[in-house]
């Protein structure tokens, strides 16, 4: 296959997909812990989760033929969602609040007293702290950095099992961010054929139109009409250009 057929065929497929476009959002219980808002535009790194299968061994199946594994069982692996963290620290109040809720702690967070030492924990039922927690990757479209969608993967009776350390330090200023393992029952997959979307990003308002400043501030305009094609291309001299990433749109050298 020449190198003009196997592009040809990237572009039909709607281009090449980028790792760093995606969306999550919390559905159920989990949502009287924190925003839509902040969930998806905190989460700045998720996993699309893997499936494993559990085997068994039958033998004798043929003459001369040893054991044969034979799946009866899926597992569903954990996957985990790592947040940036604004100065109230309301994403790791969120989710100390959820895993509190699991074992029936959550309402000494709302209290200014230490608890006593002595307390219990008394597990809950699960539907009363499980979510659904969906992850969608997305691609840049015509109208929106997120209108295709070609898949999102939905987590079903989700919950943390695990929130990872959060290390402090002396030092140069760095972006806190948290990690929470996730469980969950089972998930499912739905699918959408992106291929219909068609056209150029130049309606997509990306806040910034390039070479025209404010009359009054001298700031940049934030609007984007240029158009930018996301499809790879031969270049001259020999490989490939890659699609321009919406952070070049944004940064206003598209």
């Amino acid at each position: 296959m020449s190198i003009n057929s196997f592009l040809a065929k990237v572009s039909a497929n709607g281009g090449m997909s980028f790792s760093n476009n995606f969306v999550v959002m919390f559905s159920g219980i989990a949502n009287d812990y924190f925003d839509d808002e902040e969930i998806e535009y905190f989460c700045d790194e998720a996993q699309l989760p893997g499936v494993n299968t559990a085997t068994g061994t039958q033998n004798g199946v043929y003459l001369g033929v040893g054991s044969v594994d034979y799946p009866h069982t899926r597992i569903f692996t954990e996957f985990q969602l790592s947040f940036l963290l604004d100065a109230n620290l309301s994403i790791l109040k969120g989710l100390n609040k959820w895993y509190d809720g699991i074992f029936g702690e959550e309402e000494r967070l709302n209290g200014s007293s230490a608890p006593v030492s002595n307390r219990i924990n008394r597990l809950k039922y699960r539907s009363e702290y499980a979510s659904t927690i969906l992850v969608t990757k997305t691609e840049l479209g015509p109208n929106s950095p997120t209108e295709r969608r070609p898949i999102t993967y939905v987590m079903e009776n989700a919950y943390p099992y695990a929130i990872d350390a959060i290390p402090l330090q002396f030092g140069s200023s760095q972006l806190m961010r948290v990690t929470a393992q996730f469980k969950y029952e089972r998930h499912y997959t739905t699918v959408k054929d992106i291929r219909s979307v068609k056209g150029s990003i130049d309606g997509m308002d990306n806040q910034y139109k390039k070479g025209q400043a404010n009359v009054v501030t001298g700031e940049m305009s934030k609007t984007s009409k240029e158009p930018i094609d996301w499809q790879p291309r031969v270049v001259a001299g020999g490989g490939t250009q890659l699609p321009i990433g919406i952070e070049q749109v944004n940064q206003g050298i598209a």
